[in-house]
């Protein structure tokens, strides 16, 4: 019974952090009809800028709202300068420029880190929480923490204020909403700066969690994001969500107690492949 509860929890703290980089794509594709790869990109990218900065100050919390706040502003100038000037054009244009982004950012995270992996310990958060018989690392618990806090006041933004409420018209009819006088361009610029936050924390939270950052850290998560947001149709954000809990359940549980021989990668495609078969439109998603 403990083993399974513990798999709970290792399901809810895997589930977030796919959903943080996933949201920030069902974000991108519902207002811009983009798949924004290189937001894998900046999930590294966050890594090393907590990691730098850490170094450098010596206090997690003033590294985790520096990367925050750093990897915010790059997705901003990411949407202005690469992203914009593309609308125009095919989708598939933005598609490869994103795929370029993100080995560009690999590589210069490899030129700037090295090529192996950096140690990213943070003291402050070794040890463990005892509930009962049951151990939860203070890493997994500040994960968790930091997942109600960020989703909570993203659903706040979305539907209680002005930035939400253009957000969603534009996923809703991009043109008429500029027709009726939003700025659409400064909404979509934040949309970018707070999907960007929102990836770096889960890059600085992983980075702990395993005690590494290295450069291609975003490549096996890009794809994942692009299954989930497949999985729980094309710019639904709810069904995202669901989607990356359901896939975090499906790899924590056909690893822990089958013995299928395939990598949680492998699990995540075929998932994926069945949901396709099964419903094309995404969990959510309109027919």
């Amino acid at each position: 019974m403990m083993l399974l509860i513990q798999q709970l929890i290792n399901v809810v703290e895997l589930g977030s952090i796919y959903a943080m980089i996933a949201v920030g794509l069902a974000l991108t594709y519902g207002v811009l009809r983009i798949l924004h790869v290189a937001q894998a990109g900046i999930y590294a990218g966050g890594g090393y800028a907590g990691l730098f900065l850490y170094e450098t100050t010596g206090s997690f919390a003033l590294a985790l709202i520096g990367s925050v706040i750093i990897c915010g502003m790059c997705g901003m100038l990411i949407e202005r300068f690469i992203y914009r000037p593309m609308l125009p054009r095919p989708r598939i244009v933005a598609l490869i420029a994103s795929i370029g982004l993100l080995i560009c950012f690999s590589d210069l995270f490899r030129i700037i880190g090295g090529p192996n992996q950096l140690s990213f310990d943070i003291k402050s958060l070794n040890g463990s929480y005892e509930i009962g018989k049951l151990l939860i690392s203070k890493t997994d618990a500040a994960i968790l923490a930091g997942t109600v806090v960020i989703f909570a006041a993203l659903w706040f933004v979305l539907q209680k204020t002005k930035l939400g409420f253009a957000v969603r018209a534009a996923a809703q009819d991009l043109e008429t909403t500029q027709l009726m006088g939003i700025d659409v361009s400064r909404s979509v610029s934040w949309m970018f700066f707070i999907s960007s936050a929102v990836a770096a924390f889960g890059g600085v939270m992983v980075g702990v969690l395993y005690n590494a950052i290295y450069p291609d850290m975003g490549d096996a998560i890009a794809y994942k994001g692009l299954a989930l947001i497949v999985i729980g149709g094309f710019g639904s954000l709810t069904g995202t969500v669901i989607a990356s809990f359901l896939l975090a359940a499906a790899e924590v549980f056909m690893t822990t107690y089958t013995s299928v021989p395939l990598s949680r990668e492998a699990i995540a495609m075929l998932f994926l492949v069945l949901l396709i078969l099964v419903r094309p439109q995404g969990l959510l998603g309109k027919a």
